[in-house]
């Protein structure tokens, strides 16, 4: 599903490591005269958008539907999108105009490109729960022995935002390189392997890599089986769902001239969750691939549980105000004041709020 390629919980985690040859590649494809997402064919008068996005069955199913062409039709507007689980490089190398991107990695990506950002949108939750094997008795961090390797699928995304619960829930250090545990770095999909062979004693892993194995009680949640988005209203004594895996971001130089183009754009993915809300199940059960499920019981699984409003990482709403923009933001000085200051600096990234149709 989806996250930023920093690692956007939402969809599959990525990190930053080994993008830089990935963005080289980028550069030189820019200087060589790469496609700069114009319009062609009769697109010329339409206004284009260029949107790096991880693959997505709410997008999919609103392209089979027709929900998108109807959208470009009634906004003269065109949706380039390109497909990718590397949009922070995409995005990087100056080839979008939009990308998703976590709340946590929005400082991390200023800071190595040089890039102004505006974040004016928001799409997924985090969503990369702790697991264990099924006969251990870890509950939480603070059960696993110090020392004990934990495979993780980036040295920040997720990692960040649990290096902040081990510190704030139980004083502990965790990060990649060093802390009171062994971070070893994988894909999801081979994390959940290692931890059943016990090459880790705890693993922060999407669900959706791991419903074999919960189905036939080999892993087991952590923290009560608590996604990361409602565990932190816990960590932080607050009603306020988040941090969030994947927000809509443009680049500051796009977004400014291009409000109603921004507004128009949260449109669509308003139409899309909506959808979302409305067929659930089917849209698992067309796009199991997203999910990455193919026997019928996962699908079966998966669909109980989503069903359940505190495992679902969609948002009801693609729009925030201020409120949100607040509570959210307030991540930042929980991660400067557990060991991530440098990454986010003095300054903060930029939230601009649009209001939906019905308010205007």
């Amino acid at each position: 599903m989806l996250c930023p390629s920093l690692g956007v919980g939402g969809r599959r985690d990525r990190s930053l490591g080994g993008t830089a040859i990935l963005l080289a590649l980028l550069l030189v494809a820019a200087a060589c005269g790469g496609d700069d997402g114009g319009g062609a064919g009769g697109d010329e008068e339409r206004t284009v958008i260029r949107f790096a996005f991880a693959p997505d069955p709410v997008w999919d199913y609103m392209n089979d539907n027709g929900m998108i062409v109807e959208w470009e039709e009634e906004f003269n507007t065109r949706i380039v999108a390109t497909s990718t689980w590397d949009e922070f490089t995409f995005f990087a190398g100056g080839h979008g105009d939009i990308v998703s991107i976590g709340t946590y990695e929005l400082p991390v990506l200023e800071k190595e490109t040089d890039i102004d950002t505006v974040t004016f949108g928001v799409y997924n939750n985090l969503h990369v729960p702790f697991f264990t094997r099924a006969d251990e008795p870890y509950e939480t961090l603070a059960d696993v022995p110090k020392g004990s390797k934990i495979c993780v699928s980036s040295a920040v995304s997720n990692t960040i935002f649990w290096s902040v619960v081990a510190s704030e829930l139980h004083g502990l250090d965790y990060r990649v390189g060093g802390g009171d545990f062994e971070l070893v770095i994988n894909d999801h999909y081979l994390n959940g392997d290692l931890l059943v062979r016990g090459e880790c004693e705890a693993a922060a892993v999407i669900p959706e890599a791991m419903i074999p194995l919960i189905r036939n009680e080999e892993v087991k949640f952590m923290y009560d089986g608590q996604m990361p988005f409602t565990l932190w209203q816990d960590v932080a004594d607050t009603d306020h769902v988040g941090p969030s895996s994947n927000l809509f971001t443009a680049t500051a130089e796009w977004y400014e001239g291009h409000e109603e183009e921004a507004a128009a754009f949260l449109e669509l993915w308003q139409r899309g969750v909506d959808a979302w809300s409305e067929n659930q199940e089917e849209i698992i059960k067309t796009y199991p691939q997203h999910f990455t499920v193919e026997e019928e019981e996962d699908v079966a699984w998966l669909i109980d549980y989503m069903s359940n409003p505190e495992n679902d990482w969609f948002v009801d709403q693609v729009y925030f105000d201020q409120n949100y923009v607040d509570q959210e933001t307030e991540f930042y000085d929980y991660m400067r004041e557990n060991g991530w200051a440098e990454e986010v600096g003095d300054s903060e990234p930029r939230f601009e709020i649009v209001e939906p149709p019905s308010a205007n």
